[in-house]
């Protein structure tokens, strides 16, 4: 299966939240934190659900400060 990778940057005490939210979104994406301590997570959001998880970024972005990382995201 070939995801979309997107980057982000959250405060490190939102990281469970934000990784709580975007699973309840059943088979929207895996939410990975490649370095621990950084406040860098990845979503690898599944084929056809890019949109959903750009209006989740917005919406995450504006409730605990997510930004996209690297120029990820067209949101």
């Amino acid at each position: 299966m070939d995801t979309t990778l997107r980057r982000f940057r959250v405060p490190l005490h939102a990281i469970s939240y934000v990784r709580m939210v975007v699973e309840a979104y059943e088979g929207l994406a895996v939410v990975v934190s490649p370095r621990a301590g950084s406040g860098l997570i990845e979503w690898w959001v599944a084929p056809g659900r890019e949109e959903e998880a750009d209006a989740l970024a917005r919406a995450l972005e504006k409730e605990v400060g997510l930004v996209p990382v690297d120029g990820d995201g067209p949101f």
